[in-house]
């Protein structure tokens, strides 16, 4: 009675605390000093580290000497053990030997009460232990191992599994071949689960899941349907697996499928075979896709394409693919060529020239560009820029060079040039009008262009010849200096002058035809119209010393 009054007892305490054993744990010494997990034992329970059975044990029982040595009852001897309060029971594992003469006996209860024999086995004494197992009730929360007979029993590598359960109805899923940005393909797919939280996942993006969990605790023999999903967004073959795990439990689908891009063709129906340089060149191509076609040149220095304009930078051929390379959706499309001779250009210009006047060089002229703003040089082709031309009409030719020889051919360009007859004047400032009867004198008047200036005079009162004024009658005369002009300088002004001619005196000087050395040293000299003349004894002398008039 004694006995039965303590178990009860701790019966009744372990109502109030938590269960310890741990599921899928194997149970161990620290377990056996934990009340929590031990809630009740008799006196004949306890922890053998190995010296029983050669492994760590739960010992159960007792040594009994019995007959013929010495009388004894046998020993009943039992250990209650909590398993976890939340969770399914599943299978007990253990191993057993010892109990001889009796027998090893397992129970189990959801509520500490209530015990449902699970084993029996009749008590041995083989050395070795023997692995065993009980199938136990989902709602089983507490095991007791009991034992009698004359020698302990040894209970070993004891574990608890709990229940668990994870499966699909399916092995793998290939969904049709598709196009791309086809519908996303579909599957339903039935997991069955008990008492367990599993997370899916995919090893490849191209395929998903409904769901990123399935299952609940504590719940036994569910179905769960989630829907599988395979997207078409990216061309290519996808292959992978959708894995359902957790707990230790995983379930797998093999997944696979192809999404095929689409074909596109591509078109260039425009004729290019030659072009100038300065030609403005777009090009017309297109896909059947609706896509950008991509142009490239065999020769970016001749020529590159921005979008489908053609840049021309220099003369030659090239070769022009057209492409379409395709993206996500669509296959590249078959490439197109050309073939485009570039000649260069003849730079547009027109030219005039302003007029000149007699004098002034070719080099001179003012040379206008009336179209065209093509840089480049100009000069005058078969005539030295330093040429003076005689006043009139001329057509001559310029040569222009452009600066960008690679785009433009040289240009020559005729040119109409008129060159103007050149002013001329005459100067005369006013000099001494009395003159004497056969006494000349030199003119002071002088014409810009150094020609020979025309006088206009009454004869019979004088005679002007190379600027020599040499007064023939007394009495007073108007003289007119002009110039008529000539093929390249225009007529001048009239200018004027009035003189008064006196008489002689009675003594004439006499005229020397030459003049000594010595003379020609004391006399004076002046210029007049570029040259020396001298003068002496009232007469006109060359610079050699002769008599002029």
């Amino acid at each position: 009675m004694k006995k039965v009054f303590i178990v009860c007892a701790l019966m009744a305490l372990s109502l109030s605390v938590s269960a310890q054993l741990a599921w899928d744990t194997e149970f161990v010494q620290s377990d056996f000093n934990n009340a929590q997990t031990v809630i009740s034992k008799t006196e004949n329970v306890s922890w053998n580290n190995g010296v029983f059975g050669a492994l760590a044990h739960l010992e159960i029982g007792k040594i009994v000497v019995s007959l013929p040595f010495v009388g004894g009852d046998p020993y009943s001897d039992e250990c209650v053990v909590a398993l976890p309060q939340v969770g399914i029971a599943e299978k007990l594992y253990f191993s057993w030997q010892g109990a001889s003469n009796g027998t090893i006996t397992i129970y189990q209860s959801p509520d500490h009460n209530n015990w449902q024999q699970v084993f029996s086995t009749e008590g041995n004494t083989i050395a070795a232990a023997k692995a065993d197992s009980a199938t136990l009730s989902t709602s089983t929360r507490y095991i007791k191992f009991a034992a009698s007979g004359f020698t302990a029993a040894a209970i070993s590598k004891i574990r608890v599994s709990e229940l668990k359960s994870l499966s699909v109805g399916l092995e793998e899923w290939e969904p049709a071949a598709a196009m791309v940005d086809d519908p996303v393909a579909t599957k339903n797919v039935t997991v069955s689960w008990t008492n367990i939280v599993a997370s899916v996942t995919s090893t490849d993006p191209h395929f998903s899941a409904s769901v990123e969990t399935v299952g609940q605790k504590n719940l036994i023999d569910q179905k769960t349907t989630i829907t599988l999903f395979y997207s078409h967004e990216e061309a290519g073959s996808h292959s992978g697996e959708i894995i359902i795990s957790g707990e230790g439990r995983e379930a797998r689908i093999a997944v696979s499928g192809t999404t095929s891009k689409y074909d596109q063709t591509l078109s260039w129906p425009q004729t290019l075979t030659e072009c100038i340089a300065t030609d403005e060149l777009s090009f017309n191509a297109y896909a059947s896709s609706g896509l950008e076609v991509e142009y490239q040149t065999s020769d970016p220095a001749i020529a590159e394409v921005e979008g489908n304009v053609l840049r021309i930078h220099s003369s030659g051929t090239i070769t022009i693919t057209a492409t379409q390379p395709g993206n996500y959706k669509y296959n590249a499309a078959n490439s197109e060529q050309k073939t485009l001779v570039i000649h260069k250009a003849d730079p547009a210009i027109s030219l005039s020239v302003d007029d000149i006047i007699y004098g002034q060089h070719l080099s001179e002229a003012v040379i206008h560009e009336l179209i065209g703003a093509v840089p480049g040089t100009l000069t005058w082709m078969n005539i030295d820029a330093d040429t003076l031309l005689n006043a009139g009409d001329y057509t001559l030719s310029l040569l222009f060079t452009p600066e960008n020889t690679a785009i433009y051919n040289d240009a020559t360009m005729p040119v109409a040039l008129h060159v103007n007859k050149a002013v001329q004047t005459i100067l005369w400032e006013e000099q001494e009008t009395d003159l004497t009867v056969g006494t000349p004198v030199l003119s002071t008047a002088t014409l810009s262009s150094g020609m020979e200036i025309t006088y206009a005079y009454t004869a019979c009162l004088l005679s002007i010849e190379e600027g020599i004024i040499t007064p023939e009658n007394e009495g007073e005369v108007t003289v007119i200096a002009y110039h008529p002009g000539n093929e390249n300088y225009l007529p001048t002004t009239v200018i004027m002058q009035t003189f008064t001619i006196q008489p002689s005196g009675d003594e004439t000087p006499t005229a020397l035809p030459q003049l000594s050395q010595e003379q020609l040293r004391s006399a004076a000299k002046f210029m007049h119209a570029g040259n020396v003349y001298v003068s002496f004894g009232g007469r006109i002398y060359d610079a050699n010393g002769a008599l002029l008039k």
